[in-house]
């Protein structure tokens, strides 16, 4: 299941072990900021894509809209990322669209080279080893870390840190009592932060903003939003009638970190939820899976299933015919995109090229 908030009592009995956890990140931060500890650097710049809290904040939207564009201007890019739920543990470069199995190299890798044409994508816990691999075949001139700002051990030119509006700071428990990997004090080491879900978010985004440059006066801040692109069929992949679909009663499912937000999303694009059920990040379904969620759509009296691009990359079997199975594909929007582009490639010291601003991404 995703992360559940825990109970008073026991995020009491953990918040000993909360506070030792902080305390190790924060020690870690200062050996590298000293240089007690160093990072190593590849042979290209890196922008680091990361995030204070477990759970979505729409890092993958991110790193492939950030990939798409960056190809658009003429840029050889490749990605890097751990590849979560993985069950190979050697590193792998995924390029040119060949067959490879989720089990080899995670779902978010899958989709991301799946989505970028001709973009390698280099999984691996090691990243620094990974992007070896890509430098001496691929040699991009930037590498994009997905859920980096961890990631300590491999030297980036730029941080961007992403926010979820709606939860800026992971409920303001470290783990294990609740969701911050580190502290918001952290935050003084990004270069760039992206506020995410604006459109979803109850929060006063101007008080956000005020609260960021407590811990980080000088930062670049945006804002972020994603929109349904188009809703696709689960076995087909065909693009399906919205109006059609938003006639009937549906199910909701997903295994992903914030599954929360997709719940809110559904509603906002005007679905009827009938019910809804969540399972574990990066969960692979399986036969009975699906009885389960069938069962529950009859019970509840959907007409057709509804889930996220991702969680579709990690079905095991295809879902039975009926009810009909979609996903829902989104798209990222930046704001002030002029802006962004501007600040981002004046820190990798990049030129400036004009993109069409028409130009969309899509993600799993």
């Amino acid at each position: 299941m995703p992360f559940v908030e825990h109970p008073r009592w026991l995020r009491t009995l953990l918040l000993p072990l909360a506070a030792f956890y902080t305390r190790f990140m924060c020690t870690r931060a200062a050996l590298y900021r000293r240089g007690t500890l160093r990072p190593r650097r590849l042979p290209g710049r890196v922008i680091s894509i990361g995030n204070l809290s477990i759970g979505g904040t729409g890092k993958t939207p991110l790193v492939l809209w950030l990939g798409r564009r960056l190809q658009q201007r003429g840029i050889k890019v490749a990605v890097l990322s751990r590849g979560y739920g993985r069950v190979e543990r050697k590193p792998r470069v995924l390029h040119s669209r060949r067959p490879v199995g989720v089990e080899e190299v995670g779902d978010e890798p899958l989709m991301l080279a799946r989505h970028l044409a001709d973009v390698p994508v280099g999984v691996g816990a090691d990243r620094f080893r990974v992007g070896e691999l890509v430098a001496g075949k691929f040699h991009p001139e930037v590498f994009l870390l997905d859920d980096g700002f961890q990631h300590l051990r491999l030297a980036r030119d730029v941080d961007i840190v992403l926010l979820d509006s709606s939860d800026p700071f992971g409920g303001g428990y470290a783990l294990p009592a609740g969701r911050l990997r580190e502290s918001p004090a952290a935050l003084a080491r990004a270069d760039m932060v992206v506020l995410t879900r604006l459109r979803t978010s109850f929060c006063n985004a101007s008080k956000l903003v005020e609260n960021v440059r407590l811990y980080n006066p000088q930062v670049s801040i945006f804002g972020a939003r994603t929109r349904l692109e188009g809703l696709y069929d689960a076995t087909t992949h065909k693009q399906v009638s919205l109006d059609i679909s938003r006639q009937q009663p549906v199910f909701a499912f997903c295994g992903i970190g914030n599954d929360a937000a997709f719940w809110q999303d559904v509603r906002e694009w005007g679905f009827k939820l009938a019910g809804r059920a969540s399972f574990r990040d990066h969960h692979r379904y399986t036969v009975e899976d699906f009885e389960h969620i069938i069962r529950q759509a009859d019970r509840v009296g959907a007409r057709a299933l509804l889930t996220t691009e991702k969680d579709v990359v990690n079905f095991t079997v295809l879902p039975p015919s009926v009810p009909a199975c979609f996903y829902c594909r989104i798209e990222l929007e930046v704001d002030d995109e002029e802006g962004f582009w501007s600040t981002l490639l004046g820190r990798l010291k990049l030129s400036l090229v004009s993109v069409p601003r028409s130009v969309a991404s899509n993600v799993d």
